[in-house]
C-alpha cells in the first residue's frame, strides 16, 4: 500500500508525447518484423502475431488501470518490468536469437537502434511538459540518446565504405546496455514504491502505466534488450572468426 499522499493519476494528454511514443513503438515494431523475418514469410506472420499480442496485451493492462495498481504485492508495475527483460533475455538468448547473429547484417542491427534518438527526442519533451520525471531525460540521468546518435553514426560510416574497428563496436554496444541499465534504475527508484527523487507527481515514474506509454517499456525496451544481447552474440561470432 502507498502512502495517502500518493496520487496516481494518468498523465496530462499531449500530442507530442502520446502520438510521438505510440508512433515510434509502432514503426519500431513494424522494422523489427521486416528485419527479423528475413524475407520468410511464414516467420514474418508469427513475428507479426506476437508483436500485436505483446503490444495488444500491454494496451490492454494499461487500459483496464490494472498496471496503475498498488494496493497488493507484487504491484504490476514491478511484474511488467521483469516479465519484459525475461522476454527481451528469452529473445536474444533463443535459437531465434542465435540464427538472428548469424543471419542478419551487424550494422542491420545496430541500425534498428537508431530509434532511441528520436524517442530521447521526445521523451525529454515530455519531461519538460511534466509527462515523466526529467530524471528519465537527458536533462537528468537518461544519456541513451548518445547511443541512437552514435549507431547513426556508425551506419552511415558503415555505408561509406568505412571499415569501422570491432573495439569500437563493442565499446558502442556495451555503451548502450549501460545506458539501458541505467534507465531500469532510473525506473525503478523514480517509481510510486522507492520514490527515491521525491513525493510530488512530476517526480513519480507512472506514466508508463498508461496507454499508449506503456509501450515504451513493453516495446521499445524489450526491442532495444533483445536486440543489444543479438548484437553480443553476433560480436561474439566475429571475435571468434
Amino acid at each position: 500500500m502507498l502512502p495517502s499522499n500518493i496520487v496516481i493519476a494518468p498523465p496530462t494528454f499531449d500530442p507530442v508525447a502520446a502520438y510521438g511514443i505510440g508512433g515510434i513503438a509502432i514503426i519500431v515494431a513494424i522494422v523489427w518484423v521486416v528485419i527479423f523475418s528475413r524475407h520468410n514469410a511464414r516467420r514474418a506472420v508469427v513475428l507479426t502475431a506476437g508483436v500485436v499480442l505483446l503490444m495488444a496485451g500491454g494496451a490492454i493492462a494499461a487500459l483496464s488501470g490494472q498496471l496503475s495498481r498498488f494496493d497488493f504485492l507484487p504491484p504490476p508495475m514491478l511484474i511488467m518490468i521483469v516479465s519484459i527483460t525475461v522476454i527481451a533475455f528469452a529473445i536474444g538468448l533463443s535459437p531465434f536469437g542465435r540464427n538472428a547473429a548469424s543471419e542478419i547484417s551487424l550494422f542491420m542491427l545496430i541500425g534498428l537502434q537508431s530509434f532511441r534518438f528520436p524517442l530521447e527526442l521526445v521523451m525529454h519533451y515530455a519531461g519538460s511538459t511534466g509527462i515523466m520525471p526529467t530524471q528519465l531525460s537527458y536533462s537528468g540521468y537518461n544519456f541513451d540518446i548518445i547511443t541512437g546518435i552514435i549507431a547513426l553514426v556508425l551506419l552511415a560510416l558503415h555505408k561509406s565504405s568505412v571499415r569501422i574497428p570491432l573495439p569500437v563496436l563493442w565499446a558502442w554496444n556495451i555503451w548502450g546496455l549501460l545506458c539501458l541499465a541505467a534507465i531500469y534504475i532510473i525506473a525503478i527508484t523514480a517509481s510510486p514504491v522507492v520514490r527515491a527523487f521525491g513525493d510530488e507527481p512530476q517526480n513519480l515514474n507512472t506514466w508508463v502505466l498508461y496507454f499508449p506509454y506503456v509501450w515504451l517499456p513493453v516495446v521499445l525496451v524489450t526491442i532495444a534488450l533483445s536486440s543489444h544481447i543479438i548484437i553480443t552474440r553476433k560480436l561474439l561470432i566475429n571475435d571468434a572468426t
